[in-house]
């Protein structure tokens, strides 16, 4: 026994006057630095308090051991290895300790680890493989209960895909190299292409600017020669699903010899939807699912590598038999927020291995058109996305080196890549604001209030025709850049962020009180809006607008349907926030001319390669990462935990 048994009860009241109550405050103040919030702790207590006798000490590992797991699916984990001595289990075990600061024995933690999930003494909480229980261990890893569920149910459906024939579409795809868009398909892309329209099952993956959009809309062209009616676009964001619908519309309409079925394509034009919209998420259930097939021909998804397990298994449930799938995507991004990680377990499998009869399933661009490599800036900007993909850090914190140049924020370009060293002050936070305050400057932060004084008139929800042109500018210079976090707290997090550029424009504007937002200032939708076809995560800009009521008033404007469109703040207050800084995971689908990657002074969990990775090719010419080198080289070296059985169990599926 590790420590005298204590009768069940609650948490709190067990260990308030013995040292353990102190563990599990500095556990929820860790959870919290992990971006888990204090759900994080909760879900430990709950689970701990699910036994009748608990020691201590078996409590404290078996709190640290639900937040590990809890990180590892924050990072797209299905599951988590529970080997002591090697993978992430001691990994995660340390970092817990260190963030946390709670000065534990870690080997004892990890044998006390090891003897709860491997006698099955808590049978209360964790259990072997189908057992019905909160956690439960399945080849020597342990899953929440449903994840593990969802797992098998997704690779079950997913390997029916892949056995399904595939065709020869190799007419239709020299056709559409033969009538190019707005450019010509390279080869990668056109075998990208031939394979999504051969058969039920297709992955395309490419890092940033390797021209996945346009192949969506090559794609959706040659579905529409194969006959394939009601073709769903769809994206995990709002802002994601609406650049899709423009960049095919603009597609369509630069095809210089169209046939009829481009023509007709290009005057009803497919418009992407969000996730949830395609499936009619409402009140936690989805409209569609087996027993009410969604009523398309094909799915098309972009930006796959957001959509966690639960949304998948969604999709898989609602999508006829007969229907492909298309799931579009940079593998080496960041996953979804919540567990599971498809594409990049699908992209994973080398080109080849994930086969129906013939033909690979799996395709992958390399080229990159967004990142000019023949202008230095975007060559520096492309430079540094391969070297911290390539866990070479060095590359950017070596002063010798033409991409570390390392500036003080006064004179910071925005303009290639660039490093600024926190540990070079006596206050880590001064030069982290500091840089926060330079790019709102650099990138005219200033201008955008000036214009937003402007009042614009809105009739019947449409911006006056005279106005549009100055409205559309502002739209675009909010557009250009904005600062990344790592997180949503903490003194580098996106809230304190956004706080302190709130107050460089409010100090720049004769407004009564302290507004929330102020007319030239972003602002993102953080939850759902079904009612008013908003989405968590669309990008909009708070204006002042004269409704034809005789007065102004405050509007915050989003685009829908192409348009740029006012709704009243106080409607929206409880899902609406300021912009001028996003987390690495909300930025995910956007292209911006430069970005401020802002790192935590302490090192986390959460600053993995790939999100790193994920924060820089947000941007096209310029990056700036500000943080301590022992971060930032810690963040480049340590891979996201992206521990998932689905290859394993699809494998096995697909197996004679």
């Amino acid at each position: 026994m590790s420590a005298p048994l204590l009768p069940r009860g609650t948490l709190r009241s067990r260990f308030m006057a013995t040292p353990a109550s102190d563990v599990f405050r500095k556990i929820g103040a860790g959870a919290r630095s992990c971006d888990l919030g204090d759900e994080g702790l909760y879900l430990a207590e709950e689970l701990v308090a699910a036994d009748r006798w608990l020691g201590e000490a078996d409590a404290q590992a078996l709190a640290i051991l639900v937040l590990a797991l809890m990180i590892a699916q924050r990072q797209g984990s299905t599951r988590l290895p529970l080997d002591p001595k090697r993978g992430p289990l001691k990994t995660l075990v340390g970092d817990i300790n260190r963030v946390a600061k709670l000065d534990l024995d870690v080997p004892r933690v990890l044998r006390t680890i090891t003897e709860l999930t491997r006698t099955g003494r808590f049978t209360h909480v964790i259990g072997a493989r189908d057992a019905r229980l909160p956690l439960v261990v399945d080849h020597d890893a342990l899953y929440t209960e449903r994840s593990r569920w969802l797992e098998q149910r997704v690779a079950t459906r997913l390997a029916e895909r892949l056995a399904a024939p595939t065709m020869d579409v190799s007419a239709i795809v020299d056709d559409l190299v033969r009538r190019p868009a707005l450019r010509a398909l390279s080869d990668e892309q056109r075998m990208a292409v031939a394979m999504a329209l051969s058969g039920k099952l297709a992955v395309v993956t490419g890092g940033p600017g390797t021209g996945k959009t346009v192949v969506a809309a090559a794609i959706v062209r040659g579905l529409a020669r194969l006959g394939v009616g009601q073709v769903a676009l769809a994206a995990q964001t709002g802002k994601a699903a609406n650049r899709l619908t423009e960049v095919i519309r603009e597609q369509l309409a630069a095809i210089a010899d169209p046939a009829d079925p481009d023509r007709e394509l290009a005057a009803h034009p497919p418009a992407a939807q969000t996730l949830h919209r395609l499936l009619g998420y409402r009140s936690g259930r989805f409209a569609h699912h087996a027993q009410s097939p969604l009523p398309v021909g094909a799915v098309i998804i972009d930006e796959a590598s957001m959509i966690d397990l639960e949304l998948v298994d969604a999709l898989l449930d609602a999508l006829p038999a007969s229907a492909p799938l298309v799931l579009i995507g940079d593998a080496h991004q960041l996953p979804a927020i919540d567990a599971g990680q498809l594409l990049a377990d699908l992209a994973a499998n080398e080109p080849g291995t994930l086969e129906s009869p013939g033909a690979s399933r799996v395709a992958v661009l390399a080229k990159s058109f967004r990142m000019d490599t023949s202008d230095r800036h975007g060559l520096a900007v492309y430079n540094a996305a391969q070297a911290i993909h390539a866990g070479t850090p060095n590359l950017l914190v070596d002063k010798s080196h033409a991409l570390a140049t390392l500036r003080t924020p006064g004179t910071l370009q925005f303009q290639g890549a660039e490093w600024v060293d926190t540990a070079a002050a006596p206050r880590a936070q001064d030069i982290t604001l500091a840089v926060a305050t330079a790019l709102w400057h650099h990138f005219d932060g200033p201008k955008a209030l000036r214009a937003g004084e402007r009042v614009f008139r809105f009739i019947d929800g449409r911006v006056d025709d005279a106005q549009r042109p100055e409205l559309e500018q502002l739209w675009h210079l909010l557009g250009r850049a904005r600062i990344l976090t790592v997180t949503r707290a903490l003194a580098t997090g996106a809230i304190a962020i956004n706080d302190h550029v709130h107050e460089l424009a409010l100090d720049r504007l004769s407004v009564t009180g302290r507004p929330d937002f102020v007319p030239g200032e972003p602002v993102m939708i953080t939850a759902n809006d079904y009612q008013r076809g908003l989405f968590n995560g669309d990008q909009g800009i708070v204006v002042r607008a004269d409704e034809g009521l005789g007065r102004h008033h405050y509007r915050a404007l989003f685009r829908s349907g192409g348009e740029l469109r006012p709704f009243a703040i106080e409607a929206l207050r409880d899902r609406l926030e300021l912009s001028w800084a996003l987390t690495v995971h909300k930025s995910q689908g956007s292209e911006l001319d430069a970005v401020a990657l802002l790192l935590p002074h302490e090192d986390l969990p959460l600053v993995t390669r790939e999100l790193l990775y994920t924060g820089i090719t947000r941007a096209r010419t310029g990056v700036v990462l500000c943080g301590s080198r022992k971060v930032l080289t810690a963040g480049a070296a340590r891979r996201a935990l992206r521990e998932s059985g689905l290859g394993d169990r699809l494998r096995a599926t697909l197996r004679p």
